[in-house]
């Protein structure tokens, strides 16, 4: 009996036409092992019914099934934008040559999605042991976090359906290589600011699988509910700059830009907050100097709503050498 090495392990995505019917691979997201959480849930139903003895349960059988995936890592300018454009669902690319310019905004319209949905996608999972293809995955989290000492990160969460066995897929990555926090940029309120050490923004929307009758345990559909945008950023508090934007409810543009790179291979990944609410603020003596923290909820505005109109908290633009079509 063989004993397998989680490092082995590596995880494709592809999206798909129809949700919930799986794709064979047409990526690889180099993600850390530690980070990999694939859980298929089947729920309980319990036979019940009294037959003289003091028990409670008879009988197991299964209900409905779907699926939950967590992965994480560091920050690829390739292979983030599946994640971004998964929860937010609507890009727009320009570009006729590389690198190619992704604006990735909150679906709002009608014309593009009956439902304004994003595209869902298919995880497949080699872990040695075998390979699981995990079908119809929306993503329903997404966090960027942020070290000045560290690589640019992040943790992302799928709800799909039931798993399955796969073809062992023959996985390719790119050369692209991941970001370190050092390169990037923050403003706020159009002014450049050199004092953010840490931090991180959130993205996360209710996951709901439907259910119907239709002789099959999986969903009828995995649901996502509207977009909230949080964060955090701890400064070096020079001074009452930033915990005056919360007491007098500032409410800056925040945007977070790592741009590098010439020609072709030119990447970045920007976040703009046009409406970043400072809902708190807190001063921290426990280092050597004087930091102060603030919390962030981005609140929605039609700067940021992107191509489909409407509105939006938050809009990413990411720039690579994936053509038009990649990311949805």
């Amino acid at each position: 009996m063989a004993v397998q090495n989680s490092v082995r392990s590596y995880l494709g995505i592809a999206k798909e036409v129809t949700k919930g019917t799986a794709v064979a691979p047409t990526d690889y997201l180099p993600v850390m092992a530690s980070s990999l959480k694939p859980v298929d849930v089947i729920d309980p139903l319990y036979d019940e019914g009294i037959r003289g003895s003091n028990v409670k349960n008879y009988n197991y059988v299964p209900g409905r099934t779907r699926s939950t995936y967590d992965f994480g890592g560091s920050v690829f300018m390739d292979t983030v934008g599946y994640a971004l454009a998964g929860i937010m669902g609507d890009v727009a690319t320009v570009g006729a040559s590389a690198p190619f310019t992704h604006t990735i905004s909150l679906e709002n319209s009608a014309v593009a999605a009956a439902d304004a949905q994003p595209l869902s996608y298919t995880l497949t999972d080699f872990y040695a042991a075998a390979v699981r293809a995990y079908p119809g995955c929306q993503f329903s989290d997404f966090t960027l976090k942020f070290n000045a000492d560290g690589m640019l990160e992040y943790d992302a969460k799928v709800t799909g359906w039931a798993s399955a066995t796969a073809t062992t897929p023959t996985p390719t990555f790119s050369t692209v290589l991941p970001t370190q926090v050092w390169q990037g940029a923050l403003t706020v309120g159009g002014t450049t600011i050199t004092n953010s050490m840490s931090g991180e923004i959130s993205m996360k929307r209710p996951v709901t699988p439907v259910y119907g009758i239709s002789t099959t345990q999986n969903p009828y559909n995995v649901f996502l509910g509207p977009l909230e945008v949080t964060g955090k950023i701890t400064f070096v508090m020079e001074n009452d700059t930033e915990l005056t934007r919360y007491l007098t409810n500032t409410q800056p543009a925040i945007v977070l830009n790592w741009a590098y790179g010439a020609g072709a291979a030119a990447v970045q990944l920007q976040a703009t907050l046009t409406k970043g609410a400072y809902v708190a603020a807190a001063s921290d003596r426990g280092s050597d100097f004087v930091q102060i923290s603030v919390d962030i909820n981005g609140q929605a505005n039609t700067t940021d709503a992107g191509a489909s109109a409407g509105y939006s908290p938050i809009k990413w633009v990411l720039k690579n050498a994936k053509a038009s079509g990649t990311y949805a």
